[in-house]
């Protein structure tokens, strides 16, 4: 048998330019051969998994490649992100120089006490070649210095078996202090980075069950090992998740806190899901991807929703925070989300299909014109979970689903059919009725197949007391000056005539100086009696008349019933891995 031709691999070699400017230097080595009919290097537009084109290569200069003698090579840039080299039979240098100085889990960050190499923000692509494996070694780089990543590594050499493998993999390079534990023939590390109070073993422990309760879903791990690369940094939250790793942010002093520590935990178990719904059971256009351009789909909802309604099972089940704390959590999404006037204007499948020029791109508009396809999508995947546990006698939820199209599907692409399919077969109804009101449609989400499910009660509480009714103007103020944010459609304040931008100078005679002031002001107020206010727009000075009305939109909150039915006590112990907090009827 002819032995399988292995191709050379691209090597690069990262070293550190001026730690003090945040600067990096990146040198690829082509081997022979590949460049011999010429080609394109470019950087990917965007990183997988944050849906917004980012132009990574504007933060990449000093672009020049050489040959194997060292002459300099014609390489005319193309377009934003893109370079020609010309066809050499020999092997080609390319070097270029990085500025890193985004802290997110998206971007590249250095300087004196660690990097963060994303590789969509790092590694230039040889069009045509994507399959060509790389090497990847960092040099010069502090003494004390340790590198992190999922790649496996042997002498210093990370080794990638393509290029979409080596942009799902970050690296972490500092004095980070690594914590390790195995759970069923896997390897788990814990990468920690920054200065923090919290409590590593508590982390180990809570993310050790979080595993746990994965593995008991999909009936193992689809990988023999996985790594966490937990950054603390002030004002630092957010994760991106990866096929074998996923890169987490959390602020130190946050999550020294009761609930900032749970909140951790949450972040964990959401990036961790991600291992299986989007990385490996995914939409058809998230993977191969298009690193140019945007790659728009309308499964996102699904992606990130369902993976939000399932990090609350996840921590629950794990025995890592109770009911009545996920309630809380439920209770804010559910009540934000019915203030969102966007509500009734975007469905789920086109909040994931814009996701990236208006989720990532907010602006004055978006709480009016949009919702988050994280939080709603969330409630509709409770709502879903709830059809499927009553049409099962509580005995299941979706978490069947996930189980029932990894079994199909697998590492593969998974089309809206099949998540109809799916839901068909275990909630024992038409998809589409469902689909057309809270996915496609813009219905008002309802409660009632949570309520009858799990034996809940969802209450709406109005503000102020019934001898004193909440005034409601509809004005939003960001911040701490007095400027208008947001009107929000219909109410008192658009039909006085205030709009986005004005600074609100006084209410009611009273100067305004803070937010706060004009808050307070209005509150003061009474609905149907008319309130003075004193605007500055563009530098002029207007008087507005503004009539507040009674504030009825209130706030939710999800009580447990007195009495639960034995199926509403099984589908709420499958829910929360807790009993019911009610009696249970005879």
């Amino acid at each position: 048998m002819t032995p399988t031709h292995v191709q050379a691999p691209i090597q690069a070699i990262l070293r550190p330019g001026s730690l003090a400017l945040r600067e990096a230097d990146v040198e690829l080595r082509l081997p022979e051969g590949a460049l011999a009919a010429g080609g394109t290097l470019a950087l990917p537009a965007w990183t997988p998994g944050s849906y917004m084109v980012r132009d990574h290569a504007r933060l990449l200069d000093r672009f020049r490649a050489v040959d194997g003698a060292g002459q300099p090579l014609e390489t005319p840039k193309l377009d934003k992100q893109r370079w020609r080299l010309p066809a050499t039979s020999g092997p080609v240098i390319v070097r270029y120089r990085l500025l890193c100085d985004d802290f997110t889990v998206r971007t590249n960050h250095l300087d004196a006490a660690h990097a963060q190499f994303i590789g969509a923000a790092t590694f230039l692509r040889l069009e045509g070649q994507e399959d060509r494996p790389w090497t990847v070694r960092f040099e010069g780089w502090p003494s004390d210095w340790k590198v992190a990543a999922a790649l496996p590594e042997s002498a210093g050499v990370f080794e990638s078996r393509d290029y979409d493998t080596l942009v799902d993999s970050p690296f972490e390079l500092g004095t980070f202090e690594r914590r390790a534990f195995e759970a069923k023939g896997t390897r788990f590390e814990l990468v920690v980075t920054g200065p923090h109070r919290v409590d590593l073993d508590r982390v180990v422990e809570g993310t050790r069950r979080i595993v746990a309760v994965c593995a008991d879903l999909f009936g193992g791990f689809p990988f023999d090992r996985y790594v966490f690369l937990l950054t603390f940094t002030p004002g630092g939250r957010g994760g991106l998740e990866h096929r074998d790793s996923t890169s987490l942010l959390a602020d130190p002093h946050k999550a020294a806190t009761p609930e900032g520590f749970q909140d951790l935990l949450l972040l964990v178990a959401h990036e961790f899901f991600h291992a299986w719904n989007v990385k490996r059971l995914r939409a058809p256009e998230l993977g191969p991807f298009d690193y140019g351009r945007e790659c728009p789909t309308t499964l996102l909802w699904f992606h990130e929703g369902g993976t939000s309604f399932m990090q609350y099972l996840i921590l629950m089940r794990a025995g890592l925070v109770p009911w009545s704390w996920c309630a809380r959590k439920l209770e804010a999404l559910w009540t934000e989300y019915t203030r969102r006037p966007g509500r009734l204007e975007q469905s789920l499948e086109a909040s994931s299909w814009d996701a990236w020029i208006r989720f990532y791109k907010p602006d004055a508009f978006a709480p009016n014109t949009t919702v988050s396809y994280y939080d709603k999508g969330a409630l509709v995947a409770w709502m879903m979970d709830a059809r499927i546990r009553l049409a099962s006698g509580g005995a299941c939820g979706l978490e069947a689903l996930f189980q029932r199209l990894w079994e199909h599907f697998g590492d593969g692409a998974v089309a809206d059919a099949d998540l109809r399919g799916a839901y068909e077969a275990l909630a024992g109804e038409p998809a589409g009725p469902f689909w057309d009101a809270w996915i496609s449609g813009t219905a008002e989400l309802d409660p009632v197949s949570i309520e009858a499910a799990y034996g809940l009660h969802f209450e709406r509480l109005l503000p102020g007391a019934p001898e004193r009714p909440t005034p409601f103007t509809g004005v939003v103020l960001a911040g701490e000056a007095p400027v208008v944010a947001n009107v929000l459609p219909g109410s008192p304040a658009e039909h006085a005539g205030l709009s986005f931008g004005m600074e609100l100078m006084a209410v009611d005679g009273w100067r305004t100086p803070k937010a706060a002031d004009v808050q307070a002001r209005m509150k003061e107020g009474e609905p149907g009696r008319a309130l003075v206010v004193l605007a500055s727009d563009r530098g002029r000075i207007h008087t507005f008349e503004l009539v507040p009305v009674e504030d009825i939109q209130g706030e939710y909150r999800i009580q447990p019933r007195e009495i639960c039915s034995q199926a509403q006590a099984t589908a709420f112990q499958g829910l929360a891995g807790q009993p019911h907090p009610a009696a249970v009827a005879p």
